[in-house]
């Protein structure tokens, strides 16, 4: 009887373990399947917030290029305002020069200009027994029958440091031949013998003139570079950072850039 007992507490006991045994394995593969799912939400979630993160990354990138455009705007509406006030100051000047001459001129037309006086009969005799004279005949000076002879002859004005005569003939040229091949040159020219003279405020609107006049001239970053050392040497060096800013921003990869830096450097170094 005993081991009859003992027998069923046996398979009973069997019983209970094998259900408790399937109960488990059941439970781990829901464990496992909440695991994987949590997992997958996990990455879903993760690729989300990337996307978000280069979206905020790129309004961040607007918001530093709108406040870029923002600072060289303000830049440009300071540099416009110095070349307004350089103008207002050459043009005053240029009407005072106008009043002296006008001034010289009345003078002279109000001077007492000696007649005439009649010719001798010698003299009269001696030129009826000359030969005859061809007229003179107005042949065109080589300059005029070739423009290029004005930039030629401002050249070498230039070049042996005759540079208001120069100017004076390289104005010629640009005359007659205003868009030919060397009128930017000839431009430059005369906006570096100002500078060369040490007229710099005269410099810098010759600059600002090939500017506005040939904007993809090669010698844009040096207009620009000169514009700022002319201001330098007037004693206007925070008008001067302002040519040397908007220089490196426009050619950072510029030899006139460079030395923009090295000006900058010089300006934000105390004491100097």
């Amino acid at each position: 009887m005993r081991k009859k007992y003992l027998a069923v507490a046996v398979v009973l006991f069997s019983s209970v373990f094998m259900y408790g045994c399937v109960a488990s394995e059941g439970d781990l593969d829901f464990l496992y399947s909440r695991q994987r799912e949590a997992e997958t939400n996990i990455k879903k979630i993760q690729k989300d917030i990337n996307w978000l993160k280069a979206e905020v990354k790129k309004e961040d990138n607007i918001l530093d290029l709108n406040e870029k455009t923002f600072e060289l705007e303000n830049k440009l509406l300071e540099l416009e305002q110095i070349i307004g006030e350089m103008h207002a100051q050459s043009e005053e000047r240029f009407k005072k020069i106008e009043a002296g001459l006008s001034a010289m001129a009345e003078v002279k037309s109000q001077a007492v200009v000696p007649q005439p006086q009649a010719p001798s009969v010698a003299a009269s005799e001696q030129a009826s027994e000359s030969p005859d004279e061809e007229p003179a005949t107005d042949e065109p000076s080589p300059a005029e029958e070739d423009p290029k002879e004005n930039y030629k002859l401002g050249l070498k004005e230039f070049g042996d440091g005759n540079y208001e005569a120069a100017r004076a003939s390289l104005r010629e040229h640009l005359a007659s031949a205003p868009r030919n091949d060397e009128a930017a040159d000839a431009m430059f020219l005369i906006a570096d013998s100002y500078f060369k003279e040490k007229f710099y405020e005269e410099a810098i609107l010759e600059y600002q003139n090939i500017i506005e006049t040939w904007p993809a001239s090669p010698k844009i970053p040096l207009c620009q570079l000169n514009q700022g050392i002319a201001l330098l040497k007037i004693g206007k060096p925070n008008e001067a950072s302002l040519f040397f800013e908007s220089l490196i921003e426009a050619y950072p990869d510029s030899p006139e850039a460079a030395t923009a830096k090295e000006h900058l450097k010089t300006l934000s170094t105390p004491g100097e």
